[in-house]
């Protein structure tokens, strides 16, 4: 009985890696503190499931939480949703979780406006400032009719930015999304953030509550004026924000873990002018999780070749002004309907090479040749450069949402040998008719002048 159990649990093990729809691994951390309460989110853990994720559940203060074990990853994505804690166990500490994204963990932060120091500190490490503490999203004018101005409808067409496959058309195209109780963010200059989604023009940074007359005067004689200033508003508030390193490793900021709760998940929402609208939410969340968790978005470099043009084996070295042919496949990740993840061809538009030495002395656009089931071929012809040393194939493609990706291969440039020049060049004419004409000038001189020199001894033999 011990084989046929083999088998079993073997073909158990594949059909768990085949309903894995991520590049990197379906193994999931959970991180809840005690305030939320995970049975309202239920239809999010839910759609992580379906898609093939083993989800593990655990406190912020779980010692046994651990990212890494003897240098090996236990987990492959992490979902930090303790916005409020104050501290946390060993394994799950800032520290630890840095380290572990170095070493390839995808992170997805649910965030609330109680953020606390240790969390807001771990946050600049990425380039985020947080606003003040309770300090929350409000919009007088976009809310549900239902809600308080603190749930902001954000309409995806003008609040979501379109960063190539981080967003699909169907959330571009569909209902708001709903935003309760959220905080906001600024982003600093760094260059690996991506913009997701933003406030509307309407709104402003501010506290949830309504003041009366005396609580305004007490405040106006605290604080010198009668109104504070809003610290972010509009197109300057980030809500949601995403990052990808050099190596890969993505993570999402997310300022309200409420998008993410039932109670919007396909919900119909009314708002001030009378129109009901199907909250977008459902939608939003399913594709930004799938592109932190690697779904979409990723591409490879599946091989690389070059060669001189009528030939078809690679050469380490090629001669001054050779024309030369460069290939360069890749391939997409992707999730068919059923559910099952294969790689697949890449339509892209803006690949490019770049023959280096030092710096590129050629750059030229790398157009899609062909493609088939599984990879597409971008190619390109060109003419070594006059000159010669080592030089380097490089294609580096870096654009918002999609994995970086960077190749290199290095061939030679020699300089013809001694009996490959032509026997006579074209442009030498000049010189070699004015070393012709000297030389045709310098045998009529001395034969002009051996002439005359005989005749002139011949007369003074005659006279004597």
């Amino acid at each position: 009985m011990r084989y046929p159990a083999c088998l079993i649990a073997m073909a158990l093990t594949l059909l768990g890696c085949a309903a894995a729809r991520s590049a990197t691994g379906d193994r999931v951390l959970v991180v809840l503190e005690p305030q939320v309460v995970k049975d309202e989110y239920s239809r999010f853990w839910s759609s992580l499931s379906d898609r093939g994720f083993e989800l593990t559940f655990k406190g912020p203060k779980d010692d046994s939480a651990e990212l890494v074990r003897y240098g090996e990853p236990q987990y492959d994505h992490l979902i930090m949703f303790a916005p409020a804690a104050k501290s946390f166990a060993a394994p799950l500490s800032p520290q630890s979780i840095l380290s572990a994204q170095i070493a390839g963990l995808n992170t997805l932060y649910l965030l609330s406006p109680n953020i606390s120091e240790i969390n807001r500190d771990t946050f600049r490490e990425y380039d985020l400032e947080f606003v003040e503490r309770d300090s929350m999203l409000l919009d007088a004018f976009s809310h549900p009719t239902s809600a308080t101005p603190a749930t902001v409808l954000l309409p995806a067409a003008s609040c979501a930015v379109s960063n190539g496959p981080l967003l699909s058309s169907k959330t571009l195209s569909g209902g708001p999304i709903v935003y309760p109780s959220g905080t906001v963010h600024s982003t600093g200059p760094n260059p690996y953030l991506i913009e997701v989604l933003h406030a509307p023009s309407t709104s402003y940074v501010g506290e949830n509550r309504v003041l009366d007359a005396d609580e305004v005067e007490v405040e106006a004689s605290l604080t010198g004026k009668a109104a504070k200033e809003a610290v972010l508003t509009g197109k300057r508030a980030s809500l949601v924000t995403a990052m990808q390193t050099r190596d890969n490793v993505r993570i999402g900021f997310v300022g309200s873990g409420d998008v993410f709760k039932d109670e919007w998940w396909g919900k119909t929402v009314k708002t001030a002018d009378g129109t009901s609208h199907t909250a977008g939410n459902a939608d939003f969340v399913s594709d930004f999780t799938k592109w932190v968790f690697q779904e979409t978005g990723v591409i490879k470099v599946v091989s690389t070749t070059h060669h001189k043009i009528d030939e078809s084996e690679p050469k380490e070295m090629y001669r001054i002004k050779d024309d030369i042919t460069y290939s360069l496949v890749i391939s997409q990740h992707a999730t068919s309907e059923n559910g099952s993840s294969a790689w697949s061809p890449v339509w892209l538009s803006d690949v490019q090479l770049d023959f280096t030495m030092l710096d590129p002395h050629i750059r030229t656009a790398l157009p899609l040749i062909s493609s088939d089931k599984t990879t597409s071929t971008y190619s390109t012809s060109f003419q070594a450069p006059d000159r010669h040393g080592v030089f380097k194939f490089v294609v580096e493609y870096w654009r918002p949402g999609w994995s970086y990706i960077r190749t290199s291969s290095t061939a030679s440039v020699v300089p013809f040998r001694h009996d490959e020049y032509p026997r006579f060049i074209r442009g030498a004419w000049p010189f070699y008719s004015s070393t012709i004409s000297v030389s045709v000038a310098f045998l009529l001189f001395c034969g002009l002048w051996v002439m005359l020199g005989e005749g002139r001894s011949k007369g003074k033999k005659k006279a004597e």
